[in-house]
């Protein structure tokens, strides 16, 4: 059995993938860069989107890491076009993971290649990995070992959350929400 450590980004300023970390936001990663190290991951890995690598950089930095980044780990496309009832689709997907809004792709298409990248980066030999993601790709993991987990657990993740995920032969098993960040967040 290994584990990981699977990172919600901080606060960000939109959606967009280019979109940068807020003011608060850079402040909450630069405060998880002690946390990190209390937990002493050996590899660091992101999103693609830069505020998922924003998050993680700080610390990658400063344990001499570098970040792989990983496509499979971006967030969920929930359209391809502005959705005016975005919620509403997304609790539908919740009901109904094999749900697609217009353009987008189910909760449970997110699972497969979230659970992919998690496993190819648990076959990789680290002690402890940490992931950086986004909230609907790390709510459709978190529900693939808990099907509890649902719309309004994913309505409660914040920015950051910090998640440590078992694995067995490289599957998701079991989760644990770690203490909070909420003393670098300010929440």
């Amino acid at each position: 059995m290994s584990k990981l450590l699977l990172i919600r980004h901080c606060q960000s300023t939109g959606r967009h993938p280019d979109a940068p970390l807020s003011e608060a936001g850079a402040k909450t990663a630069g405060g998880l860069i002690t946390r990190l190290h209390d937990l002493a991951p050996d590899a660091v890995y992101s999103s693609p989107y830069e505020r998922a690598h924003a998050t993680v950089r700080p610390f990658a930095i400063s344990a001499g890491l570098s970040v792989g980044l990983d496509d499979r780990l971006r967030e969920r496309a929930l359209s391809d076009r502005d959705l005016e009832d975005r919620l509403d689709h997304v609790r539908r997907s919740f009901a109904e993971p094999d749900y697609r809004a217009p353009g987008g792709e189910s909760l449970n298409q997110t699972k497969q290649r979230a659970i992919a990248a998690l496993t190819d980066i648990a076959a990789a030999g680290h002690r402890l990995p940490a992931v950086s993601s986004h909230r609907n790709l790390i709510a459709s993991v978190l529900r693939s070992m808990d099907t509890a987990f649902g719309f309004e657990q994913w309505q409660d993740l914040r920015t950051p959350d910090l998640f440590e995920v078992e694995l067995d032969a490289g599957r998701p098993i079991r989760f644990v929400r770690l203490d909070a960040l909420r003393r670098f967040a300010g929440q």
